[in-house]
C-alpha cells in the first residue's frame, strides 16, 4: 500500500508530450519541478534491458517496476469547476470561510497540475524519450520515490526535452527538477557537474539562458 500513499492525482487530459491531472487534494498539487508517474499498459517494442546495448538508443538504466510514464510537473492551478463562474473575494480568513462557506472548497474549486513527459519504463529499461502511447484518461498519478528519480535522471537526455518545451517556463522547471534530482541523491556534486555540462552543450549559443538556470540551481 506504499504506492497508494503516494497517490496524488488522476489524469483528466492527455497528449503525446504532456498530461493534466486533477490533484487528489485541493490546494495541494505536487511540487513544481517534481517527478511524477502514470501507469502504462500494453507497451510493445520498448528497448529491453537484456538486449545488446545500442549506442543510438537512449536508456537510463534498469527499472524492475510496473511500466510507467514519467513526467516533470511544470504548472498547477486552482480554479472553479464551473469555468463560467467568476469568483469574488469574501474578505474572511481561511477558518471563517471554511465554517461559513464549506461548499466553496468541497464543490466549487478544483486543483489541477500539468506535467511534461520525459521518459517511460517498459521491458526492464528506462527510456528517455516519448512513449509509444500517451497516458490513459482517469489513470492514477503517483509521486516518484527517490530510487525512481535517480533511475530517471541517471542520464541527462531529459534536460533536452525540458529545454525544448514551448509550454513550460523552461529555465525555472529545469532548475527545479535538477534540485529535486540532486536531493534524491542526498546532494551529489558529481550529478550537478554532469547536469551543468549537459546544459552547457545544449545552450552553448544562449549563455544568458544557461546562466539563468545555473543561478537557480545553486543553493
Amino acid at each position: 500500500m506504499a504506492d497508494e500513499a503516494q497517490l496524488i492525482g488522476e489524469v483528466i487530459e492527455s497528449s503525446t508530450t504532456e498530461f493534466v491531472a486533477e490533484s487528489r487534494e485541493l490546494h495541494s498539487p505536487p511540487a513544481f519541478g517534481s517527478f511524477v508517474k502514470v501507469r502504462l499498459d500494453g507497451i510493445e517494442g520498448a528497448h529491453a534491458a537484456d538486449e545488446e546495448e545500442d549506442p543510438f538508443v537512449s536508456t537510463a538504466g534498469s527499472c524492475n517496476r510496473v511500466p510507467a510514464i514519467y513526467g516533470v510537473v511544470y504548472q498547477a492551478t486552482t480554479a472553479p469547476i464551473d469555468v463560467g463562474r467568476k469568483l469574488r473575494a469574501f474578505w474572511k480568513d481561511e477558518e471563517q470561510l471554511r465554517e461559513e462557506q464549506p461548499e466553496i472548497s468541497e464543490w466549487l474549486l478544483v486543483t489541477n497540475f500539468r506535467a511534461i513527459i520525459i521518459a517511460y519504463c517498459a521491458n526492464g529499461a528506462v527510456c528517455q524519450y516519448l512513449p509509444p502511447k500517451p497516458p490513459k484518461l482517469f489513470t492514477s498519478v503517483h509521486q516518484c520515490d527517490p530510487d525512481e528519480v535517480r533511475d530517471i535522471t541517471s542520464r541527462m537526455e531529459f534536460l533536452r526535452t525540458l529545454a525544448n518545451s514551448r509550454n513550460a517556463p523552461s529555465e525555472e522547471v529545469i532548475a527545479a527538477c535538477i534540485r529535486e534530482a540532486n536531493s534524491a541523491r542526498g546532494g551529489d556534486f558529481d550529478f550537478l557537474i554532469a547536469a551543468g555540462k549537459e546544459l552547457a552543450n545544449l545552450l552553448k549559443d544562449d549563455y544568458d539562458r544557461l546562466q539563468a538556470i545555473m543561478r537557480r540551481v545553486a543553493p
